[in-house]
């Protein structure tokens, strides 16, 4: 099913861009719309083999083909058929020179949808994205959302939204699947505070040691649809429910560390 438009039938799409296909093999589009039906069926070696048979037909740099093909290729792990994807597609950089290892660039800060555990498009994190088609989390996800800090996801390439942060705008890619999970557990506390500054040192614990804390309190919102796929308004700025001196916190970190989170928070609270 694909995650961009709710009314498209991948599975359907399949069948009768076989059948199409099957009667015209020289049809470049043909190809292309059953690679990107196979994509949104994460059936990965069937979309490779599509796209590249688009390509034979009609190659030229920027067709989406060559972005689907690297899409494919990267949740295949087959490193040299996305750089040559990549290269192909018109992206020029050292690291996409030929090479059987994977790919790790370092593209700066992006949001991306998360595919919550109910198979819907919902929560937007922020990652570092770290090749065309993955981000790495490096925000904390809701339990709820099946992620962890540090899972890197696949995602598509055509952004769905915008985030804008100091006055610049970051495009929001939708993931297709949880390509690396992470093995740290995420932890959820209610902690009572006198002070924004004793919630800091409660996070900073954690930062220390090299993993993470969010004060769920005040950096999570809910947002309608249109909003989250566009630029959402102040208007729908709902914190995430807690009293006045509570905070909701997510920890990432292994479960040994949760004696921590529950020793500072009680020294936290005494203070509140």
């Amino acid at each position: 099913m694909s995650h961009a438009n709710d009314g498209y039938d991948a599975a359907r799409e399949v069948e009768s861009l076989s059948r199409s296909v099957a009667e015209h093999p020289d049809d470049a589009d043909a190809w292309y719309n059953l690679g990107l039906a196979h994509k949104y069926l994460h059936d990965w070696r069937a979309s490779a083999d599509a796209n590249r048979r688009a390509l034979e037909i009609r190659s030229e740099p920027g067709d989406p083909a060559w972005w689907n093909l690297g899409i494919a290729a990267t949740a295949l792990r087959d490193w040299r058929l996305a750089r040559t994807a990549w290269r192909s597609f018109g992206i020029d950089h050292d690291e996409l020179a030929d090479g059987d290892g994977p790919i790790e660039l370092d593209w700066g800060p992006t949001p991306v949808r998360l595919i919550m555990t109910s198979g819907e498009l919902r929560e937007v994190v922020w990652g570092r994205r770290v090749c065309p088609a993955r981000i790495k989390i490096q925000n904390i996800p809701l339990p709820e959302s099946g992620h962890r800090w540090g899972d890197v996801v696949l995602h598509d390439g055509a952004p769905n939204g915008e985030r804008v942060v100091d006055g610049r705008a970051y495009p929001v890619f939708d993931e297709l699947e949880r390509w690396g999970p992470s093995e740290i557990a995420t932890l959820e506390c209610m902690v009572r505070c006198a002070s924004d500054d004793d919630v800091d040192a409660l996070i900073d614990a954690f930062r220390v040691e090299r993993f993470d804390a969010e004060d769920w309190s005040t950096n999570v919102r809910t947002l309608c649809k249109a909003c989250s796929e566009g630029v959402p308004e102040a208007v729908h700025d709902h914190r995430f429910p807690a009293g006045e001196e509570e905070h909701v916190v997510g920890i990432a970190a292994p479960p040994v560390l949760a004696a921590r989170a529950a020793i500072v928070a009680r020294r936290l609270a005494a203070h509140a």
